[in-house]
């Protein structure tokens, strides 16, 4: 079975790599996409990565803003890349330069094989989960991804001037005193953006007129990137075949903007962890973590086992 990944990274071009190394295999293919406004050390490896491996390519860089619309956008085109350059893969991996298997690449294909017709997506109703406190508005009101406007709005002074005269203080740019109605016919759903979508599913994201047409209503949504896979999948006729888990190991805590970043006291959590990959990772809150899994699942491939806690000074 081989795999596809489309990989996002905005910083951290070492990290990056130490991330490549470990899921690097010739018969997999890899779609890169580095912010055009990243550093041009970062912009400099993917280059290389695309020169020195044929199963490599990368995407115009362009901007991302970290959580909106924009971000979706770069993973279905990543998608259509892949399917373009391979006729092989039986699923469609997202990542960012922040993610890190947990698992082998021979226990994360044999665990896709168990049920090879199914995508891993998490999922929830927002109004029943209660897990965004602003879920009508991300929604109703129309939102506006600029990566222009997010740099005006950073000035001093100037940004929160304008902030306060539209109405913006706690809250993404958006249209004021304009509400856009929930298409009725539409269930709504959100979740984590991380998805394993199998290539039937990565097709109908990257090609079909239906679920086009959606996935550019939806990108006027506050932190799209959370709502585009599950709505669009969910009310597609794919539904069936869409697992509610997305196989990742995440530290989220409730109305947590972000996750929290893991640490060397955290591998025995995540090495034990039935998911396949976990987030989120920085090295320079603790680079051990990544060293550490790196050796645990070499040592697993060795073996042709589960891999096992290192022991570490800290334990």
């Amino acid at each position: 079975m081989a795999l596809a990944y489309v990989l996002l990274a905005h910083k951290n071009p070492a990290q990056l790599s130490q991330l490549f190394r470990a899921i690097h295999h010739p018969d997999d293919v890899f779609v890169l996409h580095v912010d055009v406004r990243a550093d041009a050390q970062l912009h400099a490896l993917c280059r290389q990565l695309c020169q020195q491996h044929g199963n490599v390519f990368m995407l115009p860089p362009r901007p991302v803003l970290w959580g909106g619309a924009e971000m979706v956008r770069v993973q279905i085109e990543g998608m259509a890349m892949a399917l373009e350059r391979s006729g092989q893969w039986s699923h469609c991996i997202t990542l960012t330069g922040q993610d890190f298997p947990i698992k082998t690449r021979e226990q994360i294909v044999a665990r896709l094989a168990q049920q090879p017709e199914l995508s891993h997506v998490g999922w929830f109703d927002p109004f029943e989960a209660k897990v965004w406190s602003n879920a009508k508005d991300r929604v109703s009101r129309y939102y506006i991804e600029s990566a222009r406007l997010e740099a005006l709005l950073k000035i001093r002074f100037v940004g929160r001037r304008i902030r306060a005269m539209l109405g913006w203080r706690n809250s993404l740019p958006h249209i004021p005193f304009y509400r856009r109605q929930w298409p009725s016919n539409l269930r709504y759903l959100g979740g984590p953006n991380h998805v394993m979508l199998t290539r039937e599913a990565a097709k109908y994201m990257a090609h079909d007129p239906q679920a086009r047409q959606l996935a550019d209503w939806l990108r006027h949504c506050a932190h799209a990137d959370e709502i585009v896979f599950q709505t669009t999948l969910l009310n597609s006729p794919l539904a069936a075949k869409v697992d509610n888990d997305a196989l990742r190991e995440i530290d989220f805590a409730l109305h947590s903007p972000s996750p929290r970043v893991f640490t060397i006291d955290d591998l025995p959590r995540l090495l034990a962890s039935p998911a396949l990959f976990a987030r989120k990772f920085d090295t320079s809150v603790d680079a051990s973590i990544l060293a550490a899994l790196s050796e645990a699942m070499m040592n697993a491939e060795r073996r042709g086992m589960p891999a096992e806690p290192l022991v570490t000074a800290s334990s």
